[in-house]
């Protein structure tokens, strides 16, 4: 069922509040911020993994990285490729030397950098758990292979001295294989092995996220007349169109009706509100507490 065959059938349910308001919820989708702080927008961000000479899981970082730029990539709304992956050679980089930084800043060309090092990854091992799983039509035996790893994430502004974000990732990575006969554990993992990269550039999609605002669902509140002009403003914010939906309430806002007026500003509010004018919510909620308080 699309949004309009909800919105019609909502607003009969109007007519039976002919002398005043009904509310009505519309589901809204908002960015939420993230939990540090970066803030990427208008910017491309650039990645640069750190590895010691030699490092066996060289291999691994590299995938994460990948992982982390196509992410990025994805929720910044960029073109693929644009984020810049470079890998260095740990013992040549000295993250506590703010000219090092600049340095990194200066060669990738770009304001943030997105650093991944100190990866320490552990050995594998596997279990085989009494308990069959039914999957395709039958009971199969289970292993479960387990990968532990740690590792450094650090964020970099051109224009902070310091790391804006940084954490530690010490985690375990877990598969779990389905077969009709028990494997060996050594089987397992070389299965599992064959997988690590793949797992690693998912891996770095996962923490790249924790980098950018997500969407959310939010249910919004707004006040609905029985009136032509309250429901086109209403249809208006169902379909996303909240600037022409505004445009009716700034008429109905100076409505010798107290409780009329208080209503449209109150849904002036909440489209200031998603709209992202926040300074403009604010005083139209205030404006919308004074005047119910009038009534």
């Amino acid at each position: 069922m699309n949004r309009r065959l909800l919105l019609m059938l909502a607003l009969p349910l109007l007519a039976l509040a002919a002398c005043g308001p009904v509310t009505y919820t519309l589901p809204v989708e908002k960015l939420s911020g993230t939990s540090g702080n970066v803030n990427f927008q208008g910017t491309v961000p650039g990645i640069v993994t750190l590895v010691g000479h030699g490092d066996s899981d060289s291999a691994l970082l590299s995938s994460l990285a990948v992982g982390m730029a196509e992410r990025l990539e994805a929720d910044l709304g960029l073109n693929g490729g644009s984020v810049p992956v470079y890998s260095m050679y740990a013992e040549e980089v000295d993250l506590g030397d703010r000219a090092a930084v600049e340095y990194l800043h200066a060669a990738a060309g770009v304001d943030f950098l997105v650093v991944a090092d100190s990866l320490d990854v552990g050995e594998y091992t596997a279990e085989m758990p009494e308990e069959q799983v039914y999957a395709e039509g039958r009971f199969m035996r289970q292993t479960v292979v387990s990968l532990p790893y740690r590792m450094r994430i650090q964020v970099f502004d051109s224009r902070e001295e310091a790391p804006v974000e940084s954490w530690r990732e010490d985690n375990v990575m877990e598969w779990t294989l389905l077969s009709d006969a028990p494997l060996t554990g050594l089987r397992a993992m070389d299965r599992v092995d064959d997988e690590a990269e793949e797992s690693f550039r998912a891996l770095g999609g996962t923490l790249a996220g924790k980098l950018v605002p997500q969407w959310e669902t939010v249910n919004k509140t707004i006040y609905v007349y029985n009136d032509s002009k309250w429901t086109e403003a209403c249809r208006l914010a169902w379909l996303f169109e909240w600037d022409k939906a505004l445009e009716i309430w700034y008429g109905e806002a100076d409505s010798p009706d107290t409780r009329k007026a208080a209503c449209a500003a109150h849904n002036i509010s909440v489209a200031c509100e998603i709209l992202e004018m926040d300074d403009l919510a604010a005083e139209w909620k205030a404006r919308a507490e004074k005047l119910a308080g009038r009534e």
